[in-house]
């Protein structure tokens, strides 16, 4: 009887550290929201990679240029997107407590959204009657470039509401529905696969993936196609102006090699560096996951006065992204003969591969550091200093690509990308760290 009640005392303890209890926080987290939400992001990543496995080795480098360039305009596409709409959708309405009114700046939002869809369309078929690419390829570059764009408001609608559950289940509906499309097309087609033919399949698949995420939202209740007057879009074009610029000068400091490189020498050239990209890929998507959910919760909590809190889940997320891609580049460092043999033997056998994605490597790390200050600059709602460092390092980024294009090879363009990275690295952190001391301690 004695020993009975120490005993007792002690079975809760040593059950609270057992493998029950650790089993039971393992679950807990695999199955939290963000997980789940990550995890479809990663299959879309996953996706995404195959896909490009495939291509690299079923089309040739010039059709293959061209599937990664409508990869670049499509994140141009939903750059603007993302500026204008999407990140004013996260950062203003969750913050609304009347109902009505953030109902109504929803709905402000979406008809911008199809606007903006029309817009693309509209100049995509214009294009198409002036250029000399075949009508094709550039009306499939033209759809599925304006349904990714308005794909991202989608998604960023379910963060939005605090509800990511929404957008994983877009985001797996969009992967069941591309690998559907693709098999069947490449069964039909198997020598016959071309460029437009997957394009069109990865239109219908965003499409797909909206009409679930809306339908999760709204049900068969219209209010998920209810319109606005954009005119009290005014106050936030004020800072979705910078926002604006910022985006699309972030995009084109990392994007730069593509679009100068494609229009001075055409896209067999841009093909190798595009097919380096490919494995660092997935981790640039899991970015900009991570950045799309997270700033709703760190726009409550910056105005709720946390700011410490915020600082240490910005540094603590910028060395996890920092050590993730470390761990992938000592992977493919280590597999290196094996990556080159199955990806680039067969098309890009003469061009430097070990040189390229070296440098993808250290670009990536660099974006990865600074990506979660970012995130947090936007929730500050402090887009023109965002927009200034993106300019900056927009004119480092055009200016060394054009100079390392005229007098070296192709290649010898990512130095560019990589200086602009770093610039942007430092900054940002600087700006970030500077604005949390002064106003939120």
């Amino acid at each position: 009887m004695s020993n009975s009640g120490p005993a007792s005392a002690e079975h809760p303890k040593n059950d609270a550290r057992g493998p029950k209890s650790i089993f039971k926080k393992v679950h807990k987290l695999v199955s939290s929201r963000y997980a789940l939400s990550v995890g479809a992001q990663a299959l879309v990543s996953g996706f995404h990679f195959g896909l490009n496995l495939i291509l690299l080795n079923m089309i040739t480098p010039y059709d293959y240029g061209i599937f990664a360039y409508a990869f670049v305009l499509a994140l141009f596409a939903s750059a603007i997107n993302n500026a204008l709409i999407s990140t004013p959708l996260t950062v203003y309405t969750p913050v609304v407590k009347n109902k009505d009114e953030r109902t109504q700046q929803e709905a402000m939002f979406s008809t911008l959204n199809l606007l903006l869809f029309v817009l693309l369309v509209v100049i995509g078929v214009g294009y198409a009657f002036v250029s000399d690419v075949a009508t094709p390829i550039t009306l499939s570059v033209t759809l599925f470039v304006a349904v990714y764009s308005a794909r991202q408001y989608s998604r960023s609608f379910g963060y939005a509401r605090f509800k990511p559950l929404v957008t994983a289940t877009g985001d797996i509906a969009y992967v069941v529905s591309g690998v559907t499309i693709i098999a069947v097309i490449i069964l039909l087609n198997k020598e016959n696969t071309t460029v437009s033919l997957v394009l069109l399949a990865l239109a219908s698949a965003n499409l797909v993936a909206m009409f679930i995420e809306r339908w999760r939202l709204h049900g068969l209740d219209r209010q998920w196609l209810t319109f606005a007057n954009i005119r009290s879009y005014g106050h936030v074009w004020l800072q979705s102006r910078w926002a604006l610029i910022g985006a699309l000068t972030t995009l084109f400091l990392g994007q730069a090699h593509g679009l100068i490189i494609t229009w001075a020498n055409g896209p067999n050239s841009f093909a190798p560096l595009a097919a380096g990209m490919v494995l660092f890929g997935p981790v640039r998507v899991a970015l900009m996951t991570w950045q799309n959910m997270v700033k709703p919760e760190l726009a409550l909590a910056l105005s709720d006065n946390q700011g410490e809190a915020v600082k240490k889940q910005i540094q603590k997320t910028a060395v996890l992204m920092g050590s993730a891609v470390l761990a992938l580049s000592l992977c493919l460092w280590l597999a290196w003969p094996h990556v080159h043999a199955l990806l680039y033997a067969k098309n890009y056998s003469e061009q430097p591969m070990g040189f390229i994605v070296c440098l993808w490597a250290v670009i990536t790390l660099f974006a990865a550091i600074y990506n979660a200050p970012s995130a947090a600059l936007q929730a500050m709602r402090d887009f023109r200093v965002l927009a200034m460092a993106s300019v900056y390092g927009a004119i480092i980024s055009g200016v060394l690509v054009s100079v390392t294009l005229y007098f070296f090879k192709p290649e010898s363009t990512l130095l560019g990308i990589l200086a602009a990275e770093c610039f942007m690295a430092v900054y940002l952190t600087r700006v970030m760290l500077s604005h949390l001391k002064k106003d939120w301690q």
